[in-house]
Formats: C-alpha cells, structure tokens, sequence
C-alpha cells in the first residue's frame, strides 16, 4: 500500500525526488557558504532560503511549507546551524516562505518574482510575529521590528541574490517539466 500512495497524483514519485533534492541543497548550500565565508556568510546570503522558496513555487504550498519546516530543523540536528536561539522563528518564517511561494504561484497565478516578493514580505511579517510571540518563551531578547529589520539589512546581498537567481532558474519552465514529469 506504501508504494500505491507514492505513485498516486497526489504525492508523485517526481515531486517527492525533487522535495529530496530540494532539502539536500538547503542543507549543503549553507555549510557550503559557512565553510567559505563563516557564520557572516548564511545571514548575508540566505542560502537555506532557496529550497524552500523553489521548492514553494516548483511543488505548491504544502511541499513549500514543509521545506520550511524540515530544511532548518534537520540543519539545526545535523550540523548545530541553526543555533538554537533563533531556530523556532526561523522555523516559522521559511515555512511561511514555502507556503506563501506556493499559494501566490500555484492559487494566485502570480508570476515568479511576484510571488518570490509576496513571500517575502509575508515571511518577514511571520518572522517579526513569532519573535514576539516565542522570543521570551525561548530565551530570545529581541525586539521583532528590531529583529525584522536586521534581518533584511544584513540580508540584502542573499534577498537580491535570490530575486536575480530564482527566476532565472525557474525561466522557461525546465524544472517544472522536470517536476511535472514533461521534460
């Protein structure tokens, strides 16, 4: 029956490659970037943030969201990054990354970088909200405009990075043939 429920239209073996894929590079692309630039590297060029934007707009809302969820989960297990003080609001914000991405792609018919923007102006507000809500609960004194802020601010490089590169990668539909099985 396992095998049955893989292969049904809801959860497509290619769909389920390609999350697999999508949370492998979201696990090495930030060791990669820490290895070379150090700890200054991740916050500057958010690469934990390209699975699971892709993975939104590639595989839809569900995928996306538990791209955001498993991506710094497993990190955080695997490797200690992310540290433990700030993993619950990231946790949050990249879900609502993934979630938002696939929404505005697959429900809205957005285009690529209007949906890459909705997301992430939606994640940034999930964020600010969940360092409000978790921050005193798991140790985390942080004022969430603050925190927002300082966020986009030291992230500027990875947000431009991800608004130039996402698209590109996306352009012409190859990895959503990929995905969809027509390529």
């Amino acid at each position: 029956m396992g095998h049955e429920v893989l292969m049904n239209n809801r959860f497509p073996v290619r769909s389920l490659t390609a999350t697999g894929l999508l949370l492998a590079t979201g696990l090495l692309l930030p060791f990669a970037f820490h290895a070379l630039l150090g700890p200054s590297g991740g916050r500057m060029l958010l690469p934990m943030h390209y699975g699971v934007l892709i993975g939104g707009l590639l595989l839809g809302p569900v995928a996306g969201a538990f791209l955001g969820v498993a991506t710094p989960l497993l990190s955080a297990v695997l490797t200690g990054m992310p540290a433990a003080s700030v993993l619950p609001p990231m946790v949050v914000e990249l879900a609502v990354y993934g979630l938002v991405a696939g929404v505005a792609r697959r429900r809205l018919r957005a285009g690529v970088l209007w949906s890459l923007l909705l997301a992430m102006v939606a994640g940034r507000v999930a964020l600010g909200l969940a360092v409000a809500l978790l921050g005193p609960a798991i140790g985390l004194d942080a004022r969430p405009v603050a925190y927002v802020v300082a966020s986009i601010t030291a992230g500027l490089p990875g947000i431009a990075a991800q608004l130039v590169l996402i698209p590109l990668l996306l352009e012409r539909g190859r990895l959503e043939h990929f995905v969809e099985g027509r390529g």
